[in-house]
C-alpha cells in the first residue's frame, strides 16, 4: 500500500501521490496520472518537480521548497512500477473544476459590476467633498468604509444564497455525488455527472464519501448540498442581521458624524 504524499505549492496547487496514482490539483482543474505512465521524476535543483511521462510530456509542479520537492521525488520514484505504459499522456485525465461557462460575464454580472463601480465612484466623490469642506472629518468617511463594505458583502451573500436555494427548489436536479478530494483550505470536492453526461464538481463541507447535491440545469456550475430550509433560514437571518447592523454602524460613522452641524 502506497502512503499518501502531498506536495503543496505556493501557486495554491497540490500534487497528491497515493495508491491510485498522481493527482495534480489547482483551483481550475484536476489532472490524474497513472503511475504506469510516469517515466521518471526529478527536481530542477530548486523547489520544482518535473514529472516526465513515457511519451516525453513533462508536468512541472511547485513544491514551495527544495526539501519538500526532493522528498516527493524520492517517494514517487520508489512507487513507480517496473512495467511502464508507453501510452503516456493519452492516459492522463483532465477534469475542469471551474466550468468555462462560469467565466462568461452574463448581463446580470455586468449589471452588478456596474452598480459596484458606481457606488465606489460616488463614495470617492463624497470623501473628496468632505475633505474639501470639513477637513479632518474625512477620517470618519475613511473609517466608515470598513463596516459599510462588510455589511454590503454580508447582505450580498444573504440574497445570493436565498436566490440560489429558490432556483434549485424550482428547477434543480438532485443527484448523488461521490467524494473526490480535499484542498488545503479544508474544502471537500465532490464529483457527479449531470443529465448531459458531463462530469461536474461541487465544492463544500465534508459530508462523507457520498452526499446529495442539487444543481441548476440551466447553469450547472451552481450547486448546493444544503437542501433543507432550516439551516438556510438560520444562515440568512445571521447574515442579514449582521449586515444591517454593520451598515447602520457604517452610515453613522461615514455620514452622520461628518455631517453634524459644527
Amino acid at each position: 500500500m502506497v502512503s499518501s504524499q502531498v506536495l503543496l505549492g505556493d501557486d495554491d496547487a497540490e500534487t497528491v501521490l497515493d495508491a491510485h496514482g498522481l493527482r495534480l490539483v489547482n483551483q481550475r482543474s484536476r489532472v490524474e496520472i497513472p503511475l504506469a505512465v510516469v517515466q521518471e521524476a526529478r527536481t530542477d535543483g530548486g523547489r520544482h518537480v518535473e514529472i516526465v511521462l513515457t511519451d516525453g510530456v513533462v508536468h512541472r509542479v511547485d513544491g514551495r521548497n527544495a526539501t519538500a520537492a526532493t522528498g516527493f521525488v524520492t517517494a514517487l520514484t520508489a512507487t513507480l512500477p517496473e512495467q511502464r505504459d508507453p501510452a503516456g499522456s493519452t492516459r492522463v485525465t483532465v477534469t475542469a473544476l471551474k466550468q468555462p461557462e462560469k467565466d462568461k460575464l452574463e448581463p446580470v454580472v455586468r449589471l452588478r459590476l456596474a452598480i459596484i463601480g458606481a457606488l465606489i465612484l460616488a463614495y470617492l466623490g463624497y470623501a473628496i467633498w468632505v475633505g474639501a469642506t470639513r477637513g479632518p472629518d474625512v477620517i470618519f468617511v475613511i473609517l466608515g468604509m470598513v463596516p459599510l463594505a462588510i455589511g454590503l458583502i454580508m447582505l450580498f451573500f444573504a440574497v445570493h444564497d436565498t436566490l440560489l436555494h429558490l432556483a434549485l427548489r424550482r428547477r434543480g436536479i438532485t443527484v448523488f455525488a461521490t467524494f473526490d478530494f480535499r484542498t488545503r483550505d479544508g474544502a471537500a470536492w465532490y464529483k457527479f455527472t449531470d443529465a448531459d453526461g458531463v462530469e461536474r464538481s461541487h465544492r463544500g463541507k465534508n459530508r462523507g464519501p457520498r452526499t446529495r447535491v442539487a444543481y441548476d440545469p440551466k447553469k450547472p456550475w451552481r450547486t448546493s448540498s444544503q437542501l433543507a430550509w432550516g439551516p438556510l433560514v438560520l444562515k440568512v437571518f445571521a447574515l442579514t442581521t449582521g449586515g444591517v447592523l454593520m451598515l447602520l454602524a457604517g452610515v453613522d460613522v461615514a455620514f452622520l458624524i461628518p455631517l453634524m452641524p459644527e
